[in-house]
């Protein structure tokens, strides 16, 4: 009831969500259905709240699940929304082994298995949070790998969370401390630091690497992630269309392809996950780039995608 309380406050204030932290350790059996009975009542009493403050939309409210898949996906029965961790760990899988050809199966078995829970499920996608190691750290350090992560996170169905620092390739290691995956933004060339006292990696805290200098690289890791971002919010497939297989590269291993699709709208999606090149031949031409990064080529019915390159075509 307290915390029922304390929820509304927040409500009362203005708050159109929650972020809930450690779900499975509400109670100390994570596996059984404690945790998502105490979520639902808290979920739904909040949501009352909020439509008798007259909105019309229910609450956003996401939870955290550091767990596999098949653990987290009862807990849908509680929350509408969960980071999705395997996201990120069968991603970081893929590009690391240079195989793409099996990350969208991957994605589509978990998607089934949540749907079993609930139908309007919302997978919270996300790269590394501040409890792993930052995702350019587990990419080794790799530029490429960086902005391929995140043209494979913004073009893939689901609600994607950036961590902070990764839109401009930050690296760091939780062995040594959690500071060093917390690093401040570096906003300006030459500008300070937040703290003398925080801990960092000083060979990630350059000028280099700062946003400014970022801003004015047409190749930068923080160009790729506005470039795939405005795509996303400009073609209502990209954010809203479901995930379809593309059968047409099924014998490309390196590479991973999808369509993004809505009643109106038809997106193909391609990235090359390794770091040789890839040719692709589709029956028909596939499309118009609308978005791309790395090396891309198109003619005809032929594709060439670049060492960790991609590119998302409107079809139709």
């Amino acid at each position: 009831k307290a915390l029922a309380q304390a929820a509304d406050k927040w409500i009362d204030m203005g708050v159109d969500g929650f972020r809930l932290d450690a779900i499975k350790h509400i109670y100390h059996n994570a596996s059984s259905d404690e945790n998502p009975t105490f979520l639902k009542k808290f979920y739904d009493h909040c949501n009352a709240t909020y439509h008798a403050a007259g909105h019309t939309d229910d609450i956003y409210m996401v939870g955290e699940h550091f767990s596999e898949a098949g653990e987290v996906a009862p807990y849908y029965k509680g929350l509408p929304a969960f980071f999705e961790f395997c996201f990120w760990w069968r991603l970081s899988d893929a590009i690391n082994n240079g195989r793409g050809s099996d990350f969208v199966g991957q994605i589509q078995s978990y998607q089934k298995l949540y749907a079993q829970y609930r139908t309007d499920y919302i997978e919270a996608t996300k790269l590394s949070n501040h409890d792993e190691d930052r995702a350019a750290e587990v990419l080794g350090r790799s530029a490429d790998k960086a902005k391929l992560a995140a043209a494979v996170l913004l073009s893939c169905s689901g609600h994607p969370y950036i961590y902070q620092g990764e839109e401009l390739g930050y690296w760091g290691s939780k062995s040594g401390g959690d500071e060093y995956v917390r690093g401040p933004i570096r906003w300006t060339i030459g500008g300070a630091l937040a703290s003398a006292k925080v801990r960092y990696d000083s060979a990630m805290m350059t000028d280099e690497l700062s946003v400014e200098a970022e801003n004015e690289k047409e190749n930068s890791v923080l160009t790729v992630y506005r470039n795939f971002a405005a795509a996303r919010r400009h073609y209502p497939a990209l954010t809203y269309g479901i995930l379809g297989y593309c059968s047409e590269v099924a014998g490309v291993q390196n590479v991973a392809a999808w369509y993004r699709i809505t009643d109106s709208q038809k997106m193909l999606v391609v990235h090359n996950f390794s770091a040789g090149s890839a040719n692709l031949n589709f029956k028909s031409e596939p499309g118009i780039i609308i978005c791309s990064n790395g090396t891309v080529s198109a003619n005809g019915t032929k594709v060439t995608l670049g060492a960790y390159s991609s590119a998302i075509f409107l079809q139709k």
